[in-house]
Formats: C-alpha cells, structure tokens, sequence
C-alpha cells in the first residue's frame, strides 16, 4: 500500500514500506504503532480527569462536613457557656507608656453603678434587750459593760412558723479589759451582722440539698411562698457559712465511719466547672458520709475509711477496692443480675449455652437475696439445704461453658470475687446488695442533672459537706430543718449533739 504522508505533488519515495532510516520498517506500521500510544495516552488522561473530579467532590464534601464541625462546636461551646464560666484569653501585654497610662483596672461594678441593699423594714415586731456578754469571745477576758452609752440596734428579719418576723436585738454596749475591743454576743435566734435570720437560712439550703432545687428555683420559691426576696449570691454566702460550721461535724462521721461493724461504698460520675470528677459515698443506716474529688483511686476510699478498717464493705466489682485490708468483703449481687440480664438480651440467634448461664446467674442471685430476707436472722434445716445450694450452685457458675465474649467474662468476674458473693450468709450484719449506697447517691445523680455539676472545686467539697452531716441528720432521725437552724444559731459541739440525738 503506498502512503503519502506529506503534501501532494508529483514526488513519492519508493522507500515508504521499507525505510532504511526505520530500520526497515514500513513508515504506515509506525504511524499505527504511535496511534495505538495516543488512543492510550487519552484512556490513562480519560482516568485522570475521574480520578480528579472525584477528588474534587470529595474536596467540597471535606469542606462542607468541616464547616458543620465548626457550627457544631460553636453551638457547643455556646450551650456550655450558659451553664459553666468560659475560659479567660491570654491578656495581651501592652506597652509600658500604655500600661503606665491605663493603670490597674477596678475591680467590680462600673463607675456609678448602683449597688443592691436589702431594704430595711419600715416595721419591727419585737424588741429584744441583749446585755453584754461577762467574757471577751477573742481573748477570754472580762468584760467591763457601759449602759451608759446608747444601745446598737441590730434589725434581724426571718421567717417563723410559716409568717414573716422583724425583731430588733437591742445590744448594750461592753468592752474588753484586756484587748480593749467592744464585743457583743448573739441573742436568742440570732445571728450576728447578719439581716436574714437561721430559720430562712435552713429553710433555703433544705430546699438546695434536701429538695435538690437550683438556686436560683429556691430563690424563686422563698419569693413566691415567703414573699421573701434576696439574691442567689445570698444563698451562696449561706452555703458557706454552714458548710464551714459543719466541716468538723463531717469529718467527726468519717470517724464514726471508721468504727461501724459494715459500711457501704459506691461512686458516681459528677463535674467540677465542666471537668470529670467523683462523688464517693460511705455510710450505713445510721450514718452517710459524701466527699466531691477530681479521682476514682481507690485510695480515696481507703482515706476515708482508714486503712487498718476491719468491719464488712458493701461494693460493686470496681477493682479500687479490692485493696481494702478487711476480710468481710460482699460485692453486690444486684449488679450481677442486672449485668447478666441486660447482656442475655445482646445474645445473637444461637449462644445457648451463653443463655443458659445468665439465665442460672438471674436464678442463683434471686435465691441468694431470697434467703437473705428470709433466714439472716434464723436456723433451720430449709435455711442449711439452700446454703448448701447457694454454695454448690457458686461452684457450677464457675465451670459451666460458655459461647460468647460477655458470658465469659461475667464468669471470670465471678471467678476472681468466688470468696465475696456469700459473705452475708456468714455474718448476719451484711446484706446481698449495694442498694443502700446506689439509693444514697440518686440524690446526687438527680442534682448533676439539673445543675450540671459545681462551677468550683469549693463548691464541690461545700456539696459533699452538706450532704453528709443532712443524710446523717435524717438517718438519726432528726428534722433537716431544726438541725439546720441548729447548726446556724448554735456552737459546733452542741450542732453535733443536736445532729445525733435522738427524738
């Protein structure tokens, strides 16, 4: 075939099938050979250009689930600085002829801010004479009295039996001999340098702690019961004044704590200005003791109850208590139970055999509580027959088969606590479960929920504090609000025997 591959005209090379400068080769074989690369060139470019657009499409879906991230977390930093205090920037140093004309900026309100006062009432229902006290509260002195000198009026409003009282303490003037300060001592139902009384005080704090109201809801609901205003700083400044008077009271049952025949112990989830942290309780039926700290180390636990404790420990299976000295340990047979039957559920089609083990676990923790109600404090041949099965039913658990990765695990948990699931059936003052201590704890897991924790650690440790010495009031079977107004009005020794005397 003969290929013409340049302009027309009358001159053909006879060389076109056989070209000595190709080797020999036709020039038609060598245009189809460099074809064939172009058709390759474009399939390999054809490629390209889908691998690029998919990237580019991938690109603008990259941008896009970024840009929600960004609103996403915008929304979220703006949803959480509603309840907790937002992070403070860096300040940005200025320069020193800046920073010498500035000067320090004052601290509080604005200039010409007005500030807020309690109004002071336009009436006083009583009148209370208060002489100078005998003996000097700072140096132990004597007191030298001068009713010479005009009377100071302390105007104390509170609330009483359900009505408003407006008392005035009329206080006769006294200096002491040997620090030469004017000292005064408190009236009855008085509280010093203070305009709202003990009675308010109490009512408002139960209804923090005890009711499990916000702050701000119990300044609304003294407002609308009382028809009594003041502001949720207010409140604040109550908390710490009664939870500084009842520090020693708290740690006075941790001690108590320390000396009882069994206690309980389990921890919840809580947050310290939108960090982690740990609500621990302790107590028994008589006593309960909460403490707010950033761990779970078990060595918080092993503090409160001390180290040398030898009484029994209701528990969960978290594993920082396994490090407590006492013998008489029971781990909670509910948590069992509730583990094999939720996991029961998660079982696929098959897994007999796993089902016939959470099944005899349900079965073996009711029987185990079962006895518990009916012979913990009695004998007999039924009571030694069901010991003998609780005992030989334990053992079985620990060897029967399983086929998946929850039932194994549930019985290596029973196998590594196979000497604590039946202490209660050797010592009668221990009970199957950890009831006592999850029921303590709701009242905390209630308030997380509508507080979202505690803005500061102090406001954490003044939670634990109250707690403790409100629960131990009302397991001694006190009134909360008589011992609150105790702990307001009387001394730290005296609020102590107020809290555990009995009615």
């Amino acid at each position: 075939m003969h290929f013409c591959f340049y302009p027309k005209h009358d001159y053909g090379c006879p060389h076109v099938s056989h070209c000595p400068h190709l080797g020999g080769a036709a020039l038609g074989m060598l245009v189809l050979a460099a074809d064939e690369q172009t058709e390759w060139t474009d399939s390999l470019l054809r490629q390209v250009d889908a691998l690029r657009t998919e990237n580019t499409a991938k690109y603008h879906k990259i941008e896009e689930q970024a840009a929600r991230i960004e609103q996403l977390e915008r929304e979220l930093k703006a949803e959480r600085q509603k309840q907790f205090k937002a992070k403070k920037e860096e300040p940005v140093e200025a320069e020193p002829s800046e920073a010498a004309a500035q000067g320090p900026k004052k601290r509080g309100a604005p200039q010409g801010h007005p500030g807020w006062y309690r109004k002071r009432p336009e009436r006083v229902d009583c009148t209370i004479c208060v002489p100078a006290p005998s003996e000097c509260p700072h140096c132990k002195a004597s007191v030298k009295a001068r009713p010479d000198l005009e009377p100071y009026d302390h105007i104390q409003e509170d609330w009483i039996d359900g009505r408003r009282v407006v008392t005035c303490f009329r206080h006769e003037q006294g200096r002491c001999r040997k620090c030469r300060r004017w000292v005064r001592q408190a009236g009855d139902g008085e509280l010093l340098r203070a305009m709202i009384g003990p009675h308010l005080r109490a009512a408002s704090l139960f209804l923090q702690y005890d009711i499990g109201l916000t702050i701000r809801k119990v300044v609304r609901a003294i407002a609308g019961l009382a028809q009594f205003d003041f502001v949720p700083a207010s409140l604040l400044h109550f908390g710490k004044e009664a939870a500084a008077k009842a520090k020693p009271l708290a740690q006075d049952v941790a001690e108590k704590l320390r000396a009882c025949d069994a206690n309980h112990a389990d921890e919840t989830y809580y947050r310290i200005n939108g960090q982690p942290a740990i609500v621990w309780f302790h107590g028994n039926e008589h006593l309960a003791h909460f403490c707010v700290t950033g761990t779970r180390s078990g060595k918080i636990s092993r503090t409160i109850l001390g180290e040398d404790y030898a009484g029994g420990l209701h528990m969960d299976c978290y594993a920082g208590y396994d490090r407590h000295k006492t013998p008489i340990k029971q781990r909670c047979l509910s948590h069992l139970k509730r583990s094999a039957e939720a996991w029961c559920k998660l079982l696929p089609a098959g897994a007999p055999k796993s089902r016939a083990f959470f099944a005899a676990v349900t079965e073996w923790v009711k029987r185990g509580c079962t006895w518990h109600r009916k012979w913990k404090n009695r004998s007999g041949e039924e009571a030694d027959r069901e010991a003998n099965w609780l005992r030989q039913e334990l053992e079985r658990l620990q060897q029967m088969p399983t086929d998946s990765e929850r039932a194994a695990r549930l019985q290596k948990r029973i196998r590594r606590y196979r000497n604590e699931w039946l202490t209660f059936m050797d010592h009668p003052g221990v009970s199957p479960t950890n009831n006592l201590a999850e029921q303590a704890l709701r009242a905390v897991v209630i308030l997380r929920k509508l507080t979202f924790g505690s803005r500061t650690k102090a406001g954490g440790k003044r939670l634990g504090t109250m707690m403790t010495v409100i629960e131990t009031a009302k397991r001694q079977g006190q009134s909360v609000l008589k011992f609150l107004v105790a702990l307001f009005s009387m001394p730290s020794n005296q609020a102590r025997r107020a809290m555990y005397a009995r009615q």
